[in-house]
């Protein structure tokens, strides 16, 4: 004990650093087994997303897929999904002819017909201006 003592008498700021450069080496070495843990953590969780993702996915096909693929209606609505058209059936635009009033330039005001195309984008348009033409005349 007595030579412990006279040595870290003798040297004591060698002691110093060298305790000092140990503890860097553990702190490094804790950092490093956190990480490890960290990463295995992670890996486990990732593990049961994606296992859990693919027991989704062959539940879905089993119970779901292979049933509308063996129906009767799958080669129409896979037709269209793909924006495939049958037999008899057709693309329908809606259009309409609106009409405008102009002036003449002459002394009298009379008024003609001019048709200008207006395509209408959705049936709710066309269900509106039918409406608002039944209710004007």
């Amino acid at each position: 004990m007595e030579y412990i003592q006279a040595l870290l008498r003798k040297y004591p700021n060698r002691i110093k650093y060298g305790i000092l450069i140990l503890d860097l080496f553990a702190m490094i070495i804790a950092i490093r087994t956190y990480v490890n843990y960290v990463s295995i953590e992670t890996a486990i969780h990732d593990a049961t997303i994606e296992q859990q993702s693919k027991t989704d996915e062959l539940a879905f096909t089993q119970n779901f897929l292979v049933n509308y693929e063996k129906s009767e209606y799958a080669k129409y609505f896979l037709e269209h999904e793909n924006n495939m058209l049958l037999d008899n059936e057709y693309i329908i635009k809606f259009e309409e002819m609106y009409q405008k009033q102009k002036a003449n330039t002459w002394a009298t005001t009379t008024s003609y017909i001019d048709y200008e195309d207006k395509t209408i984008n959705s049936p709710q348009e066309s269900w509106k201006k039918f409406i608002l033409d039944k209710v004007s005349k």
